[in-house]
């Protein structure tokens, strides 16, 4: 269950997570928990790496990382650690369920309004890895 993965996080996978996420999502809005809970998901599945360190730097998942320089901030990092965090991180997955994957605003074309959710009009939408 995604609620014994987020108690399970230590100081360094939310440092993980936060970098992960200051690259990939939409700044300051729900769509960071969604990002957070959709690498969550990956940690959990079969699919993927089982710990969050693997599952962020894997090559070639995470096209922000091409991009820009990821930081973990002391804000961001507190915030996904913060106790209004982890009920975030529980929202954010009621919304995306356990889909591991998103694309961005420059994908929105391909996007099925029905199948894909959205934490916010400005972020990623979400989907199963195995959607292409």
């Amino acid at each position: 269950m995604i609620l014994e993965t987020i108690l399970a996080l230590s100081a360094v996978d939310y440092d993980h997570l936060a970098r992960a996420v200051s690259v990939e999502a939409a700044p300051n809005t729900m769509d960071e928990y969604c990002v957070a809970a959709s690498i969550l998901n990956r940690v959990r599945s079969p699919y993927f790496p089982n710990n969050v360190a693997d599952v962020v730097y894997a090559p070639g998942q995470y096209q922000g990382f091409d991009f820009h320089r990821p930081v973990a901030s002391t804000d961001l990092v507190n915030r996904l650690r913060s106790e209004e965090g982890k009920q975030n991180l529980l929202k954010a997955y009621s919304i995306i369920g356990d889909r591991t994957d998103f694309k961005g605003q420059s994908m929105l074309g391909y996007r099925v309004a029905s199948e894909d959710p959205m934490c916010d009009p400005k972020g990623n939408f979400y989907h199963f890895h195995w959607q292409a």
